[in-house]
């Protein structure tokens, strides 16, 4: 038996016995539920598949969560306040395979570090709205950019389009903050990687880390920002966005250096 086995290796070529062996430090495919369930918050409903699978399913309108603060409702996971650091102490990894499901003329945030208060330092956003930094740029025609906000060292958000989809098209989304050092690289449909990247200006406050469905709405008389959930009821309803969910698949989060 032993001489068969020897024999049958010889006979096959190298890359045939390496894709039969699986490396023994493999990372793994996803990030556990129990690991995500340590490190991050909810807000809104639980969005794991059953059984898990790396696969997070948010939906804003379902979860209708308000922040008392936000504009618009939201279904997203936050880095738990215990885990929070400053930028320069910041060292985290996100990536997964993101696919949202919105109406035309909907807009959304689906990764976004957040600074203590309300400041915000990255922001990527899957939109189909009137924007001229975005590939399309036009409203409600069913082809949404996916533009990154980044703010710099010199206090001002610059702008970095990423690539277009269609409502149900999958991107692939990698998130990396290194000390200071962001960057958000796409994949889109078209197979083209376009990456945005910043250095963040030091700070002593701590930031944190989200994903997931945040519904951007405006109030529907005067086109601004508004922190009533009435006129975002009202503006989503005008808009015609009555459902829409956005899904994560093959979700990785990892940090590194010393954690409590």
């Amino acid at each position: 038996m032993k001489t068969a086995l020897r024999m049958l290796a010889c006979a096959l070529p190298l890359a045939s016995l390496t894709a039969t062996m699986a490396p023994a430090s493999a990372a793994p495919a996803f990030t556990p539920r129990d690991a995500l369930e340590r490190q991050f918050d909810l807000e809104g409903k639980p969005p794991y598949a059953a059984p898990y699978d790396g696969t997070l399913r948010f939906s804003a309108l379902d979860a209708k969560y308000d922040s008392g603060h936000g504009h618009g409702y939201r279904n997203e996971f936050k880095i738990a306040d215990k885990l929070r650091r400053p930028a320069a102490q910041t060292h985290e990894h996100f990536a997964a395979r993101v696919t949202a499901q919105l109406p035309d003329g909907a807009k959304t945030i689906v990764a976004q570090y957040h600074v203590e208060g309300l400041d915000t330092i990255v922001k990527v956003y899957v939109q189909d709205t009137a924007d001229r930094q975005g590939l399309d740029g036009k409203p409600d025609n069913g082809v949404f950019d996916i533009l990154v906000r980044m703010l710099g060292t010199d206090g001002k958000e610059a702008t970095t389009a990423l690539g277009t989809v269609r409502s149900g098209q999958p991107f692939d989304l990698d998130v990396r903050f290194d000390g200071g050092d962001a960057r958000v690289a796409v994949t889109g449909p078209d197979g083209v990687q376009r990456e945005g990247h910043t250095r963040i200006k030091p700070d002593e406050r701590a930031i944190y880390f989200k994903f997931g469905d945040y519904l951007q709405a405006l109030d529907p008389d005067t086109g601004k920002h508004t922190i009533s959930s009435a006129q975002w009821d009202r503006y989503y309803a005008a808009k015609r966005i009555t459902a829409e969910h956005v899904v994560f698949s093959n979700t990785v989060f990892e940090r590194e250096g010393p954690q409590p």
